[in-house]
């Protein structure tokens, strides 16, 4: 499968593998119910009885069954697919291997809740250590396995019957309180590190080479090589695997390394642009040639649209782009950069750049009932009873001179009204 194929969109590449262990689960478990109901397993063995007990057990049991044994075949397939120095590997086995050994003992009628509940808080803060700072992306599989976790913990935490109702309050609010925990650092986390992968990737053309960050350049002139992955040198986790749909915003992954010729491309289309949008930093310009806002006229990045360059199928036109970008304020405006949009979604953008020059789209949850649209979760779904919708890809070029350089992802207010206060004009 290609790395841009959609389905590997926000799976990092060290996952993959726990992934296929996951979508094997089922299939394994129902041959082995096959074999026990064909008499191919003895059936007095300890096998046809676990299968038996699943069957007998209430639909609560028969879940958290399959949440643990989810959660521990992942673990124990990461191993696979990460450097595993210091023995992480085998921690990752030891939990797997204690979450099956839970799954088996809770079928079989022993006390299972407080070591079951205590091992998944455990894990989940341990994955919430390793996405808080940064130093792993979440992606897919890592938050669908905290998402595993999570509905296990709720069943661990549902009081047994005759628990006093205190106890029953407890329970709800510490679940609750924990899963907008667990949300919330993922979501920080999934941003902070796209963040650094998208400023490692920007400052390998556009970062000073000498002296005012306290690095030298390489003695051939140019900054470290870039990883492949978004990153210069180092170690860890890539992010070139981006997906950060937490925000609506779907980065498009870029595999490979990044080539001179890429470099010398991205220059070049960021010069192009500069000059090829010109003519619009007066903002009438651009409405005389057909720019109309998508939002109110303020803001400090109030994007026009142009439906016809929309649909005219010229890609990366310096002179026709897709979208422009104003700062609006104070009843003065000027402009900030070009929007580059793909004519279809689901269509790639071209990565001329490479992982410079990286094409985003946006998720949209829409809905029948007011107002017409969700939020995205901290998860990145769109919330139930809602519909998703991607927009077709772009790519924002910036104009304006500023720290992150022309394909940064944003840009700070600080530097915008900076901006405006030096070069913007009047509306009228």
């Amino acid at each position: 499968m290609s790395p841009d194929s959609p389905f590997l969109i926000g799976i990092a590449p060290e996952h993959r593998l726990a992934l296929v262990a996951a979508l094997v689960l089922p299939l394994l478990l129902w041959a082995g119910a096959r074999l026990v109901a064909t008499g191919a397993v003895a059936l007095d063995g300890r096998v046809a009885a676990a299968y038996r007990r699943y069957a007998a057990a209430p639909v609560t049991m028969k879940w958290l069954t399959w949440l643990l044994l989810l959660t521990a075949v992942i673990h124990v397939a990461l191993p696979l697919g990460h450097d595993n120095g210091g023995g992480s590997g085998l921690l990752f086995v030891a939990v797997g291997v204690a979450y099956g050994w839970l799954a088996m003992r809770a079928l079989s009628g022993r006390r299972w809740r407080l070591p079951t509940a205590l091992l998944l808080i455990a894990t989940l803060i341990g994955y919430l250590l390793v996405v808080g700072p940064g130093q792993e992306e979440p992606d897919h599989v890592g938050i669908a396995t905290a998402l595993d976790e999570l509905a296990a913990l709720g069943l661990c935490l549902i009081p047994a019957r005759g628990a006093r109702r205190g106890a029953r309050k407890l329970a709800s609010t510490g679940f609750v309180v924990l899963t907008i925990l667990v949300g919330a650092i993922i979501w920080v986390g999934m941003f902070a590190a796209h963040q650094a992968g998208e400023t490692a990737a920007v400052t390998t053309v556009f970062e000073p080479t000498s002296g005012e960050d306290g690095h030298e350049p390489a003695e051939d002139g140019h900054e470290p090589a870039d990883d492949g992955h978004g990153q210069q040198g180092g170690h860890g986790h890539s992010h070139g695997f981006t997906a950060r749909a937490q925000a609506g915003v779907i980065m498009r992954p870029v595999a490979g390394e990044l080539t001179d010729g890429q470099r010398e491309a991205a220059e070049q289309l960021a010069a192009a642009t500069t000059v090829g949008i010109a003519k619009y930093t007066d903002l009438r310009a651009a409405q005389r040639d057909g720019y109309r806002a998508a939002q109110p006229l303020d803001g400090l990045g109030v994007h026009f649209e142009n439906k016809a360059y929309q649909s005219d199928g010229r890609i990366l036109d310096p002179t026709r782009p897709e979208q422009l970008v104003y700062a609006i304020e104070g009843g003065r405006a000027v402009l900030l950069g070009a929007v580059y949009q793909m004519q279809t979604a689901g269509v790639p953008g071209p990565a001329v750049g490479g992982s410079i020059t990286r094409w985003h789209a946006h998720n949209v949850c829409l809905t029948i009932t007011p107002p017409g649209f969700g939020v995205v979760s901290p998860f990145g779904t769109c919330p139930s009873l809602t519909l998703t919708a991607t927009t077709p890809e772009m790519m924002h070029v910036w104009t304006i001179e500023h720290p992150d350089g022309p394909f940064a992802e944003e840009i700070g207010p600080t530097w915008i009204r900076r901006e405006l206060a030096d070069h913007g004009q009047p509306l009228r």
